[in-house]
């Protein structure tokens, strides 16, 4: 990285690793968005959400609260959920104590595809961090939770 008038140095190493973190990032998505795709026609979005509702109370998740967890608008939220309801992975119901808002759970048959995918994606992302030691990935945890709990307001 080129020197900036009015950057400082440890600006300059905040950058590159910021480039760094959000490249390896984007690496492993993409890969683990391929996988995915291949072997179960699934995105990686409808997997969270997936992921997300599995571990969800059996009374499921208000609609709401799953975009608060995977960081996303509602609208997000509805429209990856869509071909899920379509495939029988998802119900969605109104909710009970909040006629204006809706729950969303896993069906049987979404349970039992998620176990399968889940069960997959660890092979995956376990297969994606092998070049780390046990040691090097606690470091990376523990460097990762440093970061985790920025000032986002």
């Amino acid at each position: 990285m080129a020197n900036h008038p009015g950057i400082t140095e440890a600006q300059q190493r905040a950058l590159r690793s910021w480039l760094k973190l959000l490249g390896s990032s984007n690496a492993i998505r993409k890969s683990l968005t391929a996988k995915m795709q291949a072997a179960h026609g699934v995105s990686l979005s409808r997997f969270d959400v997936l992921a997300n509702l599995y571990r969800a109370a059996d009374e499921g998740v208000r609609l709401s609260e799953l975009s608060k967890q995977l960081m996303v608008s509602n609208g997000n939220v509805t429209q990856v959920m869509a071909p899920l309801l379509k495939e029988g992975l998802v119900d969605r119901k109104p909710c009970p104590n909040d006629a204006r808002a809706a729950v969303a759970r896993l069906t049987n048959k979404g349970r039992k595809t998620f176990e399968a995918m889940a069960a997959e994606h660890a092979l995956w992302v376990e297969d994606l961090f092998a070049p780390l030691t046990a040691h090097e990935h606690q470091t990376l945890h523990s460097l990762l939770e440093k970061l985790s709990t920025p000032d986002l307001d």
